[in-house]
């Protein structure tokens, strides 16, 4: 297959050229000047764009359990992204304890649609080979998942018989295969996690040549203090570190903003990532007051029932930062009739104040309420876009454009992150140059997590690749109607096989990714 007359960025932050690319099995194996051979495919991309993959490093396919049910993952194909990076946030699907499947990712997908018939992170990768993706498929190993694994419903510090357990544990999928491992200090198993602990996950992914993906204690009140634990952290350890979905939640925090971002670019080994939105989709939980789920769903729902703790927390949440009433309710364990409701509306009906329609939401879904809330300065998404240490993800997943049928109210970011982001700011607001841009959500990322040959148009590479229209390219999907799938993009090519043509998903050529980096 030849791709003739296109205009090339390859992922390299080198000036962009009119080029050909020749495409022999799964990768590129020229690129210039190229005259057909016979009986060669022509793509005709006179005018357009042609790019390496996106690839996405913080995706939560596994987390919200699209990865099984919709296997396509079309709306990740559809806006340009052709391998992804799950297990974030500390939430993987293995390793595993036992052959019940662990909580640690009930709060974002319904872990009962997923038959698990494995325990290991290798028995895990096999079962994925055996299964069809549209999207080249990579996973980090969840620290909160091997955690409550092993103590279950006490979140509380390890002893050192269970924090050999776990080292071994991580060691092991680090070993099989998993890229890295993902820590979620802002929940409850994570929170739990001293210095010691994730100094010594730090130093066993820095072992294994491996990244440590962190999701911070806290996005707004503590957010210079928790972004301070991970920099002396990385100072220490020389870890690779990716810090997750970077923000300051909430409008008294803003300010927080920048020097945080002057200090990371003070540490070699720091990278961050974002989301091209200021809407968050956040666990419910996450925004009460700390002392309510200090020990898990075991605290937090007593104190929740509990008359006395109910209206000490009640009264906590009045003196948050946080505007509980304009929250808008996403997904979760309760009755579709709260999806794309704000909670000041659900506590009306309740003759309620939107505090205690919060605390009545958790209760009744078991604590499994996803909520958008509006908190993001656009002025610190434009600098964090526009930072040298960031790279672009979709914190999202994979959908169908039919949505699900359960009357959820995906994020945006589902269906057009990438679109967004080379759109709306770097077309309309031009905060970088294409070249630059391209290489944030190519190249860069596809190297800090060691993805080999690919994220560039490059001889010898995986022919992953997009090509798009710039005059055009802009995402489509609103809060109001999440489930659509973005417009200027062409062709999207994955492994060498057309995966998307005219908005048509010819088919599915995702590969199972491995890295056996050892010590």
């Amino acid at each position: 297959m030849l791709i003739k007359g296109g205009t090339i960025i390859d992922g390299t932050e080198r000036k962009r050229f009119k080029g050909d690319i020749r495409i022999d099995g799964n990768k590129i194996s020229a690129v210039g000047d190229l005259k057909p051979l016979p009986d060669e495919k022509i793509i005709d991309a006179t005018g357009l764009f042609v790019s390496p993959g996106f690839v996405d490093i913080l995706n939560h396919s596994d987390a919200y359990v699209t990865l099984f049910e919709n296997p396509a993952q079309e709306s990740l194909l559809r806006q340009g992204i052709t391998s992804i990076l799950m297990g974030n946030c500390g939430s993987s699907l293995a390793p595993l304890t036992d052959g019940v499947f662990v909580n640690s990712i009930q709060k974002w997908g319904d872990i009962s649609r997923i038959n698990v018939n494995w325990l290991s992170m290798g028995e895990y990768i096999e079962e994925l080979k055996k299964h069809k993706f549209g999207v080249n498929i990579a996973t980090l190993a969840g620290h909160s998942t091997v955690r409550r694994g092993l103590v279950q419903s006490d979140p509380g510090g390890l002893n050192k018989e269970e924090l050999g357990q776990m080292t071994l544990m991580l060691k092991r999928s680090l070993d099989e295969g998993a890229f890295g491992i993902s820590s979620g200090l802002a929940y409850a198993h994570g929170e739990h996690a001293h210095k010691e602990e994730i100094s010594k996950i730090a130093r066993l992914a820095e072992s294994h040549k491996s990244v440590y993906s962190v999701h911070i204690r806290d996005e707004s009140e503590h957010f210079k203090k928790s972004i301070n634990e991970i920099l002396e952290m990385a100072r220490q350890t020389k870890a690779n570190i990716e810090i997750s979905h970077l923000k300051v939640v909430g409008e008294k925090f803003w300010d927080q903003f920048t020097p945080a971002l002057k200090e990371i670019e003070k540490v070699r080994n720091v990278n961050f990532d974002v989301y091209p939105y200021t809407v968050t989709a956040s666990v419910l939980y996450s925004f009460l007051p700390k002392w309510a789920s200090k020990g898990g769903n075991k605290s937090l729902i007593p104190n929740i029932q509990n008359g006395q703790t109910r209206e000490k927390l009640i009264k906590d949440m009045e003196n948050d930062p946080y505007s509980y009433g304009d929250m808008t309710v996403a997904m979760g364990n309760i009755n579709p009739t709260y999806f794309g409701r704000k909670i000041k509306d659900i506590a009306k009906n309740q003759d309620a104040s939107p505090e205690e329609a919060v605390l009545n939401l958790i209760d009744a879904s078991g604590n499994r309420v996803i909520v958008f809330t509006q908190t993001i300065s656009e002025y610190n998404l434009k600098k964090a876009l526009a930072h040298n240490k960031s790279f672009i993800t979709s914190d999202g997943a994979g959908y169908k454009a039919e949505g699900s049928g359960k009357g959820e109210v995906v994020h945006p970011r589902n269906f057009g992150a990438m679109p967004r982001f080379l759109g709306k700011y770097i077309r309309e607001y031009e905060i970088m140059s294409w070249e630059k841009a391209i290489a944030k959500i190519t190249s860069l990322p596809a190297e800090k997590i060691g993805f080999k040959n690919r994220g560039q148009i490059n001889q010898g590479y995986f022919a992953d690749i997009v090509i798009f229209d710039p005059s055009k390219i802009t995402d489509t999907a609103t809060f109001e109607n999440p489930f659509q799938y973005p417009r200027g993009i062409e062709y999207v090519f994955v492994n060498g096989k057309v995966a998307v043509e005219n908005n048509i998903l010819k088919q599915m050529e995702g590969k199972i990714l491995e890295n056996h980096a050892k010590k």
